[in-house]
């Protein structure tokens, strides 16, 4: 059986701490505890950061471990793998687990995936290395903030890495034998909002009215950068991405020709991003007065091969490493327009509604086949008999 959900579906942006001015009394009143030999759960920084925490608590960030899809595919990978899996997989999604040792999805810290902690514990970040991520885990805390703010509960230092691209390319840029099966990073780095100085945070970390502790804001005033990090698990994120246009609606002959335009003129990177099993589907349906109705489709992906030439569609056969060859990658360039042409066999005489939309389509499996689908654009027409759109 399949499911049919609309809500959007992977990349992200990292976790970011705004301190820029000292606590007040509100904040430091709070009497809270770190740990200063290790991790501290993101509920002791619920404590103070009460808005930040509830924005991450609602993210994918938060939901790394529990999440249904990720488990499915965490659990198939590490079966298939006799466990080498769980290093590769947890590296991102729980990547305290490299100085835990903590496996058990459902463990105290692990449960909360990339918690607040991990992420501002980083002071920076070598892409060299198989486990990126240069760590000061203890009382010390990093983030875009300015120096000398320090708190009562912890010190507090500047750091460009939380306010870097680079932050994001740790995890959004995955590249096994060579092959590019995630590229979210370079397709940014590639792109013009790269060359404009835009980076992922200013997209998936904007900022809102807020405060960064309580009672505490910061010297900008009553703001903080949104710890939703929205992305393809956003129906909002996904409908800002592209922009439809029934360009032209040419009739002669018997024959209707609709030209479409799909432009990608609010994301980053390429559409869609992420695991190649992310796909979008233009439809383009004429409806006659009668009632009949005809339908065509394009298709914009990243398809992966194995070196014995058979498709990829398993997002655990995919992060495995599995693909040896990208054989089509027709996804759509940050501010690129795609012209496409539909045809159809339409007598001159009849009036015709011309629809045209959308989809971002995700199949993953939940315990069994799961199909998510969301209409990402619409638009529409009216070609009158002998009439011509131009």
């Amino acid at each position: 059986m399949q499911f049919f959900l609309r809500i959007a579906l992977l990349l992200a942006a990292s976790l970011v701490f705004t301190f820029s001015g000292p606590l007040n009394a509100s904040a430091m009143d709070v009497k809270v505890k770190l740990n200063p030999n290790g991790f501290t759960s993101s509920k002791v920084c619920a404590e103070c950061h009460t808005q930040i925490y509830s924005n991450w608590k609602d993210s994918m960030h938060s939901r790394a471990t529990s999440d249904p899809i990720f488990r499915a595919s965490y659990y198939e990978a590490h079966y298939k793998s006799g466990g080498k899996a769980r290093d590769l997989c947890l590296r991102c999604h729980a990547p305290t687990t490299k100085i835990t040792k903590e496996y058990n999805l459902d463990g105290k810290i692990t449960s909360e995936g990339l918690t607040c902690d991990f992420c501002h514990s980083l002071k920076a970040i070598d892409m060299k290395e198989d486990f990126p991520f240069v760590l000061d885990i203890g009382t010390v805390k990093y983030g875009p903030n300015k120096k000398g703010s320090d708190a009562k509960i912890h010190t507090i230092m500047k750091s460009k890495i939380h306010t870097s691209a680079r932050l994001c390319a740790s995890c959004h840029e995955y590249r096994p034998n060579g092959v590019a099966v995630m590229s979210t990073y370079s397709e940014w780095q590639n792109g013009p909002y790269a060359l404009e100085g835009i980076p992922c945070q200013r997209c998936h970390m904007p900022e809102v009215e807020g405060e960064i502790a309580i009672g505490v804001t910061a010297d900008r005033g009553k703001k903080v950068y949104s710890h939703k990090l929205a992305g393809g698990h956003s129906v909002v994120q996904l409908k800002k991405a592209l922009t439809l246009e029934i360009a032209s609606v040419q009739r002669a002959g018997g024959m209707m020709t609709v030209m479409a335009n799909v432009t990608n003129s609010g994301s980053g990177h390429r559409v869609p991003t992420g695991i190649p099993t992310r796909k979008l589907i233009l439809h383009c349906k004429v409806t006659l007065t009668n009632g009949k109705t005809f339908m065509e489709k394009k298709v914009y992906e990243k398809v992966l091969f194995d070196k014995d030439g058979n498709e990829l569609t398993n997002d655990a056969d995919i992060m495995m490493g599995l693909g040896d060859s990208i054989v089509k990658d027709n996804r759509i360039y940050p501010r690129e327009t795609r012209s496409e042409r539909f045809t159809f066999n339409i007598p001159d005489r009849e009036e015709a509604s011309i629809s045209l939309w959308v989809d971002y389509l995700y199949q993953p499996k939940v315990i069994q086949d799961m199909e998510m689908r969301v209409e990402m654009g619409r638009a529409e027409t009216i070609s009158h008999p002998g009439g011509n759109k131009r």
